[in-house]
């Protein structure tokens, strides 16, 4: 990574305020307290951080049985200040990494990570191509009426 200083961690309650603050982008301050209490309850949260102060995100979580093996990836988002110095592939890295151990605890072979990503945003696409992901579908509207959306997909089984 390019920045000293910033430290990779695992999202915790102290986490809430910074967390739902970054959410602002939904404009309605109890879908960012819900989306806040999601990432810190029930999933798993992992956050760049430049001292105490967040400045980016990601989470994933384990869809449908643990068997499966299958986990989706969501949010991946540095703050503008931050972008280009190698703080999302690390979050991506350590996330995906975080995975894998996951699942072995389990004793449960880790299968696939899937993701949705906007067909225009560019460095996200190329970002998770870098790490292997593939983009199997295009899912058109999924979101937005404005906005093509890809489904892309990592398969652990090719890469480890």
């Amino acid at each position: 990574m390019k920045v000293k200083g910033i430290k990779i961690v695992e999202g915790t309650s102290a986490d809430k305020e910074q967390l739902t603050e970054s959410f602002q982008h939904f404009n309605d301050k109890n879908i960012m307290k819900n989306r806040a209490d999601c990432y810190l309850s029930h999933n798993n949260t992992i956050l760049a951080k430049d001292g105490n102060r967040i400045i980016g995100k990601i989470l994933w979580y384990i869809k449908e049985d643990p068997n499966f093996g299958v986990v989706e990836f969501e949010e991946l988002y540095v703050y503008d200040d931050y972008r280009k110095k190698g703080i999302g592939s690390e979050l991506l890295r350590i996330s995906i990494e975080a995975v894998c151990d996951h699942f072995n605890q389990l004793g449960i072979k880790p299968r696939r990570i899937f993701l949705f990503v906007d067909e225009n945003n560019q460095s996200a696409r190329k970002l998770y191509e870098k790490f292997g992901f593939e983009c199997i579908a295009n899912l058109g509207h999924l979101y937005s009426e404005n906005n093509n959306y890809l489904f892309y997909i990592l398969d652990l089984e090719k890469t480890n």
